[in-house]
């Protein structure tokens, strides 16, 4: 190859050759129905690239393996199907880097002066053995389990040498790659975290341990980065999921999924927290999550942990009715709609409205599955999307509604969780005493609108579930239930097993509010709680009890069993009955009363 170079003198230079790399970034990924980005050996790049070729060696985020391409303008096929997130840059090297073929010889060459310095009749570095000996197989060496640093970085002198990585020097530490890859560092004070799969050291920083003769350490000054390295006691690690650490004062936070596990890192090591009341939860629910998200409510000091679930589960027993859409599967003109997929939500009595339908002139009459039955005749299209709108907000008998994702919070100070709630963020965290998340690219601050409960402009009323056990051994016959707490407060769901296969259901019991009423007298009355003495009493009224063998001759008073499993909820009105969310929900006590039960 010719090449002509300008000199002020005669001096000996070497020409290099140097391997093919470029550059290219993803410009869309596969996902599947529910937008999770899957596995595809297709991957779209944003513009055609001609220094990339066939059987180039492809390296990025989330490759671990040896990956090669072949290359069609913007389409490349990978050698293996691979997780890509869209608008990551992959690197492209050839899997030889230096070859002989003249379109290899065009591609990349470095030019490089023999002489120390470049100086007149300084020494030369012969064509033999050089400090820059080529190395012919040369790769990406992926070591997962070690860290490597750079030079340091000083602003006060103006020392920045975080670009320089001297390999004269001892630069990298690692930890046993047994354990799997480090997920997940974190430096606090002199100290650094590492966090792997299955392991979670700590190593000192610009300083070492040395050893008296008794085998006790001491911290010494040390012209070391990292130093000795000391595992925490447990086979613990945070998994996959470096998503789910946060930190509050001197606690860490974290999810191992592969032990459904939820730990937490204090002065006295690893404490397994899952393990408080909530084992079988998170038993069954980590193995189904995709992305775990944690983070720390500095307003409410709580450890947050947002599951992102792979399939829909239940959400807590209410009786709030939201809006909700669905998309039309199919072209119909009569009363029977046929739904893509069917939706817990859509209830009869629902009002369905489109573009060409308002004002609450088409119900739904029927659901069965994804297919709905309307009022009357309406027209809609292959992919229409209806929303269906509640007629009232709060029904009179409970719905499980579904969701995929379950958010709940951690108290250091009751040392158990307190409550599921409500929000999906995808992340989170704390500063200046606020608490801020992300509903997809949106940041929302909490606690700071008026109305209570109520995340990302919608609201869902507070439910509390209950287990009344007291004399677990004693078949108890539970008449009247009472309350301290705000006012409004209603029972949706309660029963006592009567055998394996049935139960003792109570009729629901409502508020003080929305059940008062005049009488004929114009006397108030209460269906339900009826205030006394800053509390709330009710009867329990057994419903229909002629499926359960044996007991025909039960009063309609109370309903019977070893225990009884009660669900409240807060429906808040104003003493007129209208809605007023503003209105803030609080319950101290509750309590039932019951006698045994003689048969």
């Amino acid at each position: 190859m010719p090449l002509t170079l300008k000199i002020k003198y005669f001096n000996t230079f070497i020409l290099r050759e140097e391997p093919t790399v470029t550059t290219a970034e993803v410009a869309s990924v596969q996902v599947d129905g529910d937008g999770i980005i899957i596995a595809s050996p297709t991957v779209i790049i944003t513009a055609s690239n001609s220094d990339i070729v066939d059987d180039m060696t492809v390296h990025g985020p989330g490759i671990t393996e040896k990956i090669t391409c072949t290359v069609s303008g913007t389409t490349l096929t990978l050698s293996k199907a691979q997780k890509l997130e869209k608008g990551v840059t992959l690197t492209f090297s050839n899997p030889t880097p230096y070859l002989t073929t003249p379109f290899a010889a065009n591609k990349e060459w470095h030019i490089e002066e023999s002489r120390i310095k470049g100086g007149f009749n300084e020494k030369t570095v012969d064509f033999g053995v050089k400090a820059y000996a080529v190395d012919k197989k040369y790769d990406r060496n992926h070591r997962k389990n070690a860290m490597i640093y750079s030079g340091i970085f000083n602003s006060r002198t103006g020392v920045n040498n975080t670009n320089q990585f001297s390999i004269g020097e001892s630069i990298t530490k690692a930890v046993d790659s047994v354990y799997g890859s480090i997920q997940k560092l974190y430096a606090e004070d002199t100290n650094l975290l590492i966090f792997q799969e299955n392991k979670v050291y700590n190593a000192l920083i610009d300083k070492d341990a040395i050893f008296t003769a008794e085998g006790a350490s001491l911290s010494t000054t040390a012209k070391v980065v990292i130093g000795q390295v000391s595992p925490y006691l447990g086979e613990y690690g945070i998994g996959k999921n470096p998503e789910s650490f946060a930190v509050y004062g001197f606690r860490k936070y974290f999810v191992d999924k592969d032990r459904a596990a939820v730990l937490r890192l204090s002065r006295d090591g690893l404490t397994e927290i899952s393990s408080y009341g909530m084992k079988s939860f998170f038993r069954e629910n980590l193995q189904i999550s995709n992305r775990i998200y944690g983070m720390y409510d500095l307003h409410a000091k709580s450890y947050i942990l947002s599951l992102d679930l792979n399939r829909s589960v239940e959400q807590n027993k209410q009786t709030f009715n939201v809006k909700t859409t669905a998309v039309v599967d199919q072209t119909s003109r009569t009363k029977e709609i046929k739904l893509k997929s069917s939706n817990s939500k859509i209830l009869v009595g629902m009002a369905v409205e489109t573009e060409e339908i308002k004002n609450k002139t088409v119900v739904v009459t029927a659901v069965r599955n994804n297919i709905i039955t309307v009022s009357r005749n309406i027209g809609v299209f292959a992919d229409d999307v209806l929303t269906f709108i509640p007629t009232q907000e709060f029904l009179t008998k409970p719905i499980n509604p579904l969701t995929k994702f379950k958010t709940l919070a951690f108290d250091d100070k009751v040392n158990g969780w307190t409550s599921f709630l409500t929000y999906n963020p995808r992340f989170g965290g704390s500063i200046a005493s606020n608490f801020y998340t992300w509903n997809g690219a949106d940041l929302y601050k909490h606690y700071s609108n008026e109305d209570k409960n109520t995340f990302y402009e919608q609201f869902q009323p507070s439910t509390v579930t209950i287990i009344s056990n007291q004399n677990p051994s004693l078949v108890k016959h539970y008449k009247t239930i009472n309350y301290e707490g705000t006012n409004n407060w209603k029972v949706i769901d309660m029963f006592s097993p009567a055998d394996d296969d049935n139960s003792y259901k109570a009729y629901p019991i409502p508020g003080n509010i929305t059940g008062r009423y005049s009488n004929q007298f114009g006397i108030t009355s209460f269906a339900g709680f009826t205030p006394l003495e800053k509390k709330y009493y009710a009867n329990v009224i057994i419903n229909d009890t002629s499926t359960i063998t044996g007991i025909s001759a039960l009063t309609t008073t109370g309903v019977k069993g070893f225990f009884a499993e009660t669900t409240l909820e807060h429906q808040p009105v104003n003493n007129d009955k209208t809605s007023n969310r503003k209105k803030h929900a609080e319950l101290f006590s509750v309590g039932f009363n019951y006698e045994q039960s003689l048969y």
